[in-house]
């Protein structure tokens, strides 16, 4: 998107985002707490890495014209839940949920919509876990509500995620339903080797 095709001005960009920002960065230290102190307790962690990402200018505009919705900031700040949003990469399918029960736990954050993409796949093969949470950002004058999309998913889903979004978005439209029935069997190959590979981890776990 051009730049003058942009409505919302920088500096109210800026505004904007700013304390979703400190929302994303407030519950990305919980999730490295939480990983360091799994790690503790069970000498193991559950989180491969964390990414984090506030939605660009152009993107927050692109996705309020397609809900056809006033390109302003009053309207994404009432309307958008993924201004901010973070992807915490896991080993295994258990350790998602592990991570999605802690998070639970924590009563200070709000829920407001989950998406189970591991028990319900989509018909692409996409399997992840999303969850949305209001996070309480602190200021001199108190405290408001902001939310963050949280993704959780395994190596394995992150990496036919990736490959997925490469294959759809750099091919001609007339391969891309043959790519799509190759990557739904791509999705159930990744699954079967992530479970096999955790079987052989377990196993050699109860052996030593």
């Amino acid at each position: 998107m051009s730049d003058e095709l942009l409505h919302i001005p920088e500096e109210e960009y800026q505004e904007l985002i700013r304390p979703y920002a400190d929302a994303m960065n407030n519950v990305r230290m919980r999730l490295e707490v939480l990983n360091k102190d799994y790690r503790k307790r069970n000498n193991n962690y559950p989180i491969h890495f964390i990414q984090t990402r506030i939605k660009k200018r152009a993107s927050l505009e692109k996705k309020l014209l397609k809900k056809d919705l006033p390109v302003t900031v009053e309207a994404a700040a009432d309307n958008i839940r993924d201004i901010a949003g973070i992807r915490v990469i896991c080993y295994f399918e258990e350790d998602v949920y592990a991570v999605a029960e802690r998070l639970k736990q924590q009563q200070d954050l709000i829920f407001i919509r989950e998406r189970d993409y591991i028990q319900n796949p989509k018909e692409s093969g996409y399997t992840s876990y999303h969850v949305i949470y209001g996070v309480p950002v602190y200021h001199v004058d108190g405290m408001e509500y902001f939310p963050v999309e949280i993704q959780i998913r395994t190596m394995s889903m992150d990496f036919w995620a990736s490959m997925e979004h490469r294959i759809c978005y750099k091919n001609e439209e007339s391969k891309k339903e043959e790519l799509q029935k190759s990557l739904v069997r791509f999705s159930q190959e990744l699954k079967d080797m992530e479970r096999s590979m955790h079987e052989h981890l377990n196993g050699k776990t109860e052996e030593e």
